[in-house]
């Protein structure tokens, strides 16, 4: 009986941990540029795709009054669980990169782009 109880256990944290890791969900944060400076309040809402990857639009301000929205795909770096990539080419803005580390409740990104680079920090809505 004990070892039922352990296994039963230890399935229950291991897809506890699973789904915390997962993007899926509202968030609310911030972004900042280390090349200029510049930052701003920041949101997402990211939904599970059939192909295992996420669909991701992000919603933010620049300069306090200009607001912008960035879509993208995150795909999971399969050797690294709660770790994700994208790539997007921009229009103007060249190609932008991000990896994402989802833990819990945070979710950390880095970006860089052109001549900018920069970090999102966000917490589940």
């Amino acid at each position: 009986m004990l070892r039922i109880v352990l296994v039963f256990v230890l399935l229950v944290w291991g897809l506890g941990s699973l789904k915390a890791s997962s993007p899926v969900g509202k968030w609310k944060g911030s972004w900042s540029s280390g090349s200029t400076g510049h930052r701003g309040a920041l949101r997402a809402r990211i939904r599970a795709t059939e192909n295992g990857a996420f669909k991701a639009v992000f919603a933010g301000r620049f300069a306090v009054v200009v607001p912008f929205f960035y879509r993208t795909e995150l795909f999971p770096v399969a050797s690294r669980p709660g770790q994700y990539v994208s790539v997007k080419k921009l229009p103007l803005l060249g190609t932008y990169r991000m990896r994402a580390t989802v833990s819990g409740n945070d979710f950390h990104a880095t970006f860089s782009g052109g001549q900018d680079r920069g970090i999102f920090e966000m917490k589940r809505r």
